[in-house]
């Protein structure tokens, strides 16, 4: 009502004053973002989709071979802008050929929720000096610095130590619903 009343004003005076140009059309409004509720980082999306967990460790019916390992999951808020979703696309090329070569890495899985817009990782490592070659990579190091672009805030990461038996999206849920640590 208030932009209706206000366009005829603006007509009105315009008008008024002698001009004959219309006033220009109202703006369209923004596309209307994804609601963030039911999204949070403890919870599993409605509409989560993982592929399967793959690496050396894995055997051919897709099950993780006894032992302690390492993990870490995270999850990340996307940003809602093209320019967001096109830098994330970029910087996983280098990270997914990083891992693929990756001393250490037992397994990795990538999940994502085109609903609460999140993309979720978990990797299994043989331990935590493997992780920390990954993190200190130069992919994963490009992915850091340039994570402000691509999330949305709110986004976080954790790892912890289990056997096989702690390798489930369920306690990754738990670990980042435990995580006191900052997020990006």
């Amino acid at each position: 009502m208030k932009r209706t009343l206000a366009a005829a004003l603006l007509s009105f005076s315009v008008a008024a004053c002698g001009g004959s140009e219309s006033p220009p059309p109202p703006k369209e409004p923004p596309p209307e973002l994804p609601s963030d509720e039911g999204c949070t980082r403890d919870t599993m999306e409605s509409d989560f989709q993982s592929s399967p967990l793959q690496g050396p460790g894995v055997d051919a019916q897709g099950k993780l071979a006894p032992g302690t390992y390492i993990m870490s999951s995270t999850y990340l808020r996307m940003g809602h802008s093209q320019e967001a979703q096109a830098e994330f696309q970029q910087l996983m090329g280098p990270i997914d050929e990083t891992l693929q070569q990756q001393q250490g890495l037992v397994a990795v899985q990538f999940a994502q929720s085109t609903r609460c817009n999140v993309k979720r990782t978990f990797t299994i490592w043989k331990d935590e000096e493997a992780m920390y070659q990954f993190v200190g990579s130069p992919a994963h190091a490009q992915a850091i610095a340039r994570v402000s672009l691509v999330s949305r805030g709110g986004s976080a990461v954790t790892s912890w130590q289990d056997d096989e038996r702690g390798a489930t999206w369920e306690k990754a849920l738990q670990q980042l619903a435990a995580e006191t640590g900052p997020t990006y």
